[in-house]
């Protein structure tokens, strides 16, 4: 009889889950139910504790500004402050009531006094005494040193005639107001009647609250300690806030053992849904082994009608038949598989190798038809033509061989499903335009390509067809497989044994990519037939565009357009582009060098990592279009710095040259910057910032100053006429050097030659 031991088996192996199960949604209830109420906890917490913050400020802040009224409305206080008010007086009496009456009206004020800076006095509640011997003047010297205008830090106060003493906070306000130096307006308030204050909007029962002053002095709870106050070390901190105003903190938690007595209500809840869920796993587990066992049971019937063989033992349980069945099943199986296909691999790529090489084409056809390489296998009868397209992959890395070949069988994970997808895509490709594909991998980053399709259109349009296959191709692998790829298509042959002649046109054709491809697509049409010309044609270009940059002329621009042309119109190879490219590249390194004044600043341009991207970007171009915008972006990057050094280094120079020459030719009336531009090869622009740069000044202020000089020594030294010295001095005529001699001057020239003869006169050699 079978034991059901299956059965069991599937029943328990859900219990792992189960558990698992039931495991997280206990903790998940915890902690929601955590969350939520610290949550809530925190929150009720921090409006507690604003409200007492708050209320406290506005308490401390109505007595302050009462007090203050008090101060600046009642004219007693002044008279005090000047001396009029003396001992015994009517005034002083009222100013002492007035002092008794803040107290009276403020629970929270403690005491209020005023101290009289002209004779040291102070007036309390309870007369008229001498600073030195009132009990609180070392708070008054402090005050009188200190700008603070806050309340003070905790502090003990002695209340004079006595020798207790209390707890008080303190502010201090110079009279009069707001910043007057008669005297101060002490305001004390009691720690104990605040205590009292924040003790009627607090539950200590329930939490705690710890207030400190900026010093770190205890306000709250009381020092010596409440019937229900509750320190920090009782609970656990929830909120933290500062007085901005007072410059208090304030510390406020839940007490100790009292956070999560509410919870157990909502954890209740939790308890019922977990134990539905419990139950309903149970049964949703039954049912679930019930309906998997049953074509377990099927397949145990038809096992069990199988002829056993002698020594097999019918008593063993269904996982036990199930394996044994399946290890003779698939022994049997991997035994045909390898008498069927040992070397199929292998053997259809060595035809394919023979087919592109031209060996073995004596027993081509019989291998054909053995290993059905096309997927309709093999066709009689019916012309056929053939064409080979090489596919040549960028930026892919997959293993190779030993023999630098790839074998689909040889690649693993997601090389081998990449390789399997190239592969798979461009045989369906083939197929929907027609074509029967066979393809195989060439090298490392190459896969050839045999389509094999029955003659039924004309040659020319098999091409464009190929030409559209491969662009549908490159479009598909690029967008969905994110490869980029270089395809060459060889010519049409109607023979196997010229299968030769269409692969090494499609590899003639990659050679031609940069100058002939068209979207990365290059036919053997397009193959240029000329002999090849030779490199060092290209050296003058070479050489002349690279003169024309070190001469910081725009020509090399053109020069380096004209270089890329006569590549493009002779249909250089790839190889011998990239070489040109490299004699380029390293002609420009060698010049720029050999600038000693501006190698350092062009050095990154050379050296490092920037270099190598630039090399790396260009070799990698995709046509020479793009080479040409590398190569162009990038020089015009290095031309930039090198203009900009090498004017950094020469614009000193030119100055001292500009200014020399304008002290040379003053006289001449068109002398202008657009002259200088002209003379000196650079804009106007540039000169007139030079000018304002070295001399800070406009060219034409620094013009307008030298005439003048010129021409004050000339009405000073000689009698020549004014129409003379202004010709002499650069201007057309004598009305306008007159207008601007005396902008500058201040008199006319007439004025200024009258004053200059006179040895008398204090102006000589003065401001004019």
């Amino acid at each position: 009889m079978m034991r059901k031991s299956w059965y069991r088996r599937l029943l328990f192996s859900y219990f792992p889950i189960f558990m698992l199960t039931v495991s997280i949604l206990i903790f998940l209830s915890f902690l929601i139910v955590n969350e939520i109420s610290r949550n809530e906890t925190g929150k009720a917490n921090r409006i507690t504790t604003g409200f007492v913050l708050d209320s406290v400020e506005k308490s401390l802040t109505k007595v302050e500004m009462d007090v203050l009224s008090e101060a600046e409305t009642n004219k007693s206080y002044s008279s005090f402050l000047n001396g009029q008010a003396q001992s015994g007086s009517t005034m002083l009496y009222g100013l002492v009531g007035s002092l008794r009456a803040l107290k009276d009206n403020h629970e929270l004020v403690h005491s209020v006094y005023i101290y009289r800076t002209k004779d040291h006095t102070v007036l309390t509640r309870s007369g008229l005494q001498d600073a030195s011997t009132f009990g609180d003047y070392p708070y008054i010297e402090q005050a009188l040193r200190s700008e603070d205008r806050q309340w003070s830090p905790v502090r003990e106060w002695t209340e004079p005639g006595t020798h207790t003493s209390e707890r008080v906070i303190s502010m201090h306000k110079r009279l009069p107001l707001p910043f007057g130096g008669q005297g101060l307006l002490v305001i004390n308030i009691g720690v104990y009647p605040l205590q009292q204050m924040i003790g009627q909007m607090t539950n200590p029962t329930v939490s705690y609250l710890v207030i400190n002053d900026a010093s770190g002095q205890t306000i709250y709870p009381a020092a010596s300690g409440t019937k229900d106050a509750v320190k920090a070390e009782d609970g656990q901190q929830l909120t933290h806030l500062m007085s901005p105003r007072l410059g208090w903190s304030f510390e406020s938690g839940i007490r100790a053992g009292q956070l999560f007595e509410w919870v157990s209500v909502i954890s209740y809840v939790w308890i019922v849904v977990g134990l539905a869920v419990v139950i309903l796993a149970v049964i949703y587990i039954i049912y679930v082994t019930r309906r998997n066992y049953r074509p377990i049971q099927l397949m145990m019937q038809r096992i069990q009608q199988l002829p056993s063989r002698p020594g097999e033992e019918n008593n063993k349980d269904e996982l036990w038949m199930i394996d044994h069945a399946l290890q003779s099943l698939i022994r049997q199986t991997i035994d045909y598989e390898q008498q069927e296909h040992a070397n199929i691999l292998i053997r259809r790529r060595q035809l394919f190798l023979d087919l592109m090489e031209g060996t073995g084409t004596e027993t081509v056809e019989l291998r054909l038809n053995d290993l059905s390489p096309f997927a309709d296998g093999g066709k009689r009868g019916v012309t056929l033509v053939y064409a080979v397209m090489v596919v040549e992959l960028h930026d892919l890395d997959l293993p190779q061989t030993a023999d630098g070949s790839r074998r689909l069988e040889d690649h693993g994970g997601e090389d081998q499903r990449l390789s399997l997808s190239l592969l798979g895509v461009v045989q369906e490709l083939a197929a929907t335009y027609g074509w029967q594909g066979w393809a195989e991998w060439m090298s490392r980053k190459r896969i050839s390509i045999l389509l094999r399709k029955e003659v039924d259109d004309g040659e020319g349009l098999l091409g464009v067809k190929l030409q559209e296959m491969a662009q549908t191709g490159c479009e598909w692998l690029h967008g969905h497989l994110g490869v980029q790829l270089t395809i060459g298509i060889g010519g049409q042959i109607h023979e196997l044994a010229h299968v030769q002649d269409s692969y090494r046109s499609a590899i003639s054709a990659l050679r031609y990519r940069l100058t002939l491809g068209v979207r990365d697509i290059v036919t053997s049409e397009q193959v240029p037939q000329a002999d090849d010309i030779p490199l060092y044609s290209y050296l003058p270009l070479i050489s002349e565009t690279i003169r024309s940059f070190r001469l910081a002329s725009h020509d090399w621009r053109v020069q380096l357009e004209g270089l890329f042309g006569a590549m493009e119109t002779d249909k250089l190879k790839d190889g011998d582009i990239l070489t040109v490219m490299q004699w380029l590249q390293e002609l420009l390194e060698r010049e720029m060098r050999e600038m000693k004044d501006v190698s350092g600043a062009l050095d990154r341009y050379f050296n490092g990592p920037e270099a190598e991207r630039w090399k790396s970007e260009v070799e990698s171009a995709s046509s020479l279009a793009v080479m040409h915008t590398l190569m162009l972006e990038h020089m015009t990057t290095v031309y930039r710095t090198y203009v900009a050094a090498s004017e950094t280094k020469s614009y000193r120079a030119m100055v001292s040259e500009m200014k020399q020459y304008i002290e040379e030719h003053y006289t001449n009336p068109d002398l202008s910057l657009n002259h200088l531009s002209e003379r000196f090869d650079v804009s106007p622009k540039y000169a007139s910032h030079l000018f304002k740069t070295e001399f800070d000044m406009k060219f034409v202020d620094f013009l307008t100053r030298l005439r003048m000089n010129h021409a004050q020594q000339m009405l000073c030294n000689t009698t020549e006429t004014v129409q003379h010295i202004a010709t002499q001095v650069g201007y057309a005529n004598s009305i306008t050097f007159g207008r601007v001699f005396k902008r500058v001057v201040g008199v006319t020239p007439g004025d200024y030659r009258k004053l200059r003869l006179k040895p008398e006169d204090s102006l000589t050699g003065g401001a004019l």
